[in-house]
């Protein structure tokens, strides 16, 4: 027995219901059903065009997939009624992508394989009689004026932002332009580093900023503008960004963090300021009481400032280096010119009062003999003993002041046995005890010899005219090609933190002197004191090869 035939069912079956469904599929649901295919087709398409950082980012990366998706998905969206949401996506994507660089064409290129895929899906469906193009020919327009208005806001987006861009590197290079200008004008060390101060803050807009001066590997100094109690959790971001080298930031919620992305809003920012592979210390930004935006863009302008910054901390450590030279030297001419009136006057008085009357008593005698050999021939000979013993007191008188002048020791014996003497002698004539490590023998230039020897002479006679100590430790070793000595005491010492000793007080000039004699022979001097923590000085002359 047949079943009964649902007449529905034999509808169903009936060619012209299909195509009653075929001509009634809308243009938006043809690209749903082929919407893989769409999208598949564009890669590949895309993938022909010449090559683009562009495309790299769409073909190459998940995000630009997502990219492409997102956009097939606005386009059906626009053709459902939605259009603002597509329009509004196209002028973020114009913007985003001259922020990011990519060059105009980028939109075409979408645009174009997109319109390409559904004319050619079109054109097959057509082919195929499953669509008749005259019934869709409504929302193909709607779908071009859609693609061509989209076109036109992402073109006009990315033109408005290139063009603030462009105005925006321009303000900012007619800024640093100006920041340079200025800079090379200051020459004052306090000067510039105000005026650089008070600019960072003005720029960036925050409340204040400070700079922690390096010199010689060694904290100058922490400015700041406008004038701030320390702020020792500033002061320690400051040096730890010395320390590691790298930026430094403190997120609104109080946290140090190392990557400029983590939180697009800052309190503090710490930047070490380098230039020609050396640092010249750290400039900090603050807001105490709420954060302002610091982010990549910010960074690398404030990376261009601080490279001039650290161009014109050099030349103006330059400029005080010079000058500090310059008056080192009116001091130590004028010292020398003192030290050698001095000792002029010395060697006068001690000529005078030795040799001098020596030679006077010499001259006495030979007259007495003289008149003796005429009158009293017997007394003569006594006469020329006593004389003989005068000529050798006179001679033993020369041979001291001579060895005043330049211990014979030095050149007879040695540095060794000199600096053995002379602490043997200086603990007897001061009372100060001297403890030595000295080796037994060190073979350096006859200029290193007199030079470390007159170190210790006026090192020693600092310690007793000023430290107050009662020992004193003397020190003389090779290292590292290096002959090394180091005089040091217990003493009352001084405060030199704060720069050089000499050019603060004249009484100091003999330390300058060192260093100058040090230098001469190719040496360094290094001074080591705190108030009431004495006092090291070490000299570190090189041997030559030929002396090691």
């Amino acid at each position: 027995m047949q079943s009964e035939i649902n007449p529905l069912n034999r509808g169903f079956c009936h060619p012209h219901f299909w195509l009653a469904i075929m001509n009634s599929l809308s243009l938006k649901d043809l690209i749903l059903q082929k919407r893989e295919y769409i999208i598949r087709e564009m890669n590949r398409r895309l993938g022909q065009t010449p090559g683009s950082p562009y495309q790299d980012f769409i073909l190459r990366t998940r995000e630009g997939q997502r990219r492409l998706e997102t956009w097939v998905g606005l386009l059906i969206r626009s053709l459902e009624g939605d259009r603002e949401t597509f329009f509004k996506d196209e002028e973020r994507v114009g913007y985003y992508r001259a922020v990011q660089g990519f060059p105009l064409s980028f939109s075409h290129q979408i645009h174009l394989s997109f319109r390409q895929v559904i004319g050619d899906v079109l054109k097959e469906e057509a082919t195929q009689k499953r669509i008749r193009l005259l019934d869709l020919w409504g929302e193909i327009q709607d779908l071009n004026e859609i693609l061509f208005t989209g076109y036109h806001i992402v073109a006009a987006s990315f033109l408005k932002t290139r063009e603030e861009l462009i105005n925006e590197k321009v303000t900012y290079l007619q800024e640093i332009y100006e920041f340079t200008r200025k800079m090379i004008t200051l020459f004052n060390l306090p000067e510039t580093i105000h005026f650089i101060l008070r600019k960072m803050t003005q720029f960036f807009g925050t409340e204040g900023s400070l700079i922690l001066l390096l010199r010689d590997q060694r904290i100058q100094g922490i400015y700041a503008f406008p004038p701030l109690e320390e702020n020792q959790r500033i002061r320690k971001i400051m040096e730890r960004t010395l320390e590691e080298g790298i930026p430094l930031f403190i997120d609104e919620g109080a946290e140090i963090q190392r990557e400029i992305d983590q939180s697009q809003l800052k309190r503090v920012v710490a930047i070490p300021i380098q230039a020609h592979d050396r640092c010249y210390g750290s400039l900090a930004l603050y807001n105490q009481k709420k954060g302002f935006k610091f982010t990549d863009k910010e960074l690398g302008l404030l990376y261009q400032f601080l490279y001039i910054t650290a161009v014109a901390l050099e030349s103006a450590f330059m400029l005080e280096e010079i000058e500090r030279n310059r008056q080192e030297l009116r001091l130590l001419t004028a010292k020398m010119i003192k030290i050698q009136e001095e000792e002029r006057k010395r060697l006068a008085s001690d000529i005078h009062d030795t040799l001098a009357q020596a030679l006077t008593g010499i001259g006495y005698k030979i007259q007495f003999c003289k008149e003796l050999a005429v009158k009293n021939p017997s007394l003569l000979m006594e006469q020329f003993t006593g004389l003989i013993k005068t000529v050798y007191q006179a001679i033993d008188q020369s041979k001291e002041l001579i060895a005043s002048l330049r211990p014979d020791l030095i050149d007879t014996m040695g540095l060794v046995a000199a600096l053995k003497r002379h602490t043997e002698n200086f603990k007897r004539e001061t009372g100060i005890h001297i403890i030595t490590h000295l080796p037994k023998s060190i073979q350096i230039s006859s200029e290193a010899n007199i030079c470390l020897f007159r170190i210790a002479q006026e090192s020693l006679m600092n310690i007793y005219k000023h430290s107050g100590a009662k020992t004193a430790e003397l020190a003389l070793r090779k290292e590292d090609g290096n002959a090394i000595l180091i005089i040091s005491d217990g003493g009352k010492g001084f405060d030199i933190s704060q720069g050089l000793p000499w050019m603060k007080d004249k009484n100091k000039l003999g330390l300058l002197s060192m260093k100058e004699r040090v230098e001469t022979v190719g040496g360094t001097l290094s001074l080591k004191s705190k108030t009431n923590c004495g006092f090291r000085v070490e000299a570190k002359i090189p041997i030559c090869q030929g002396n090691s």
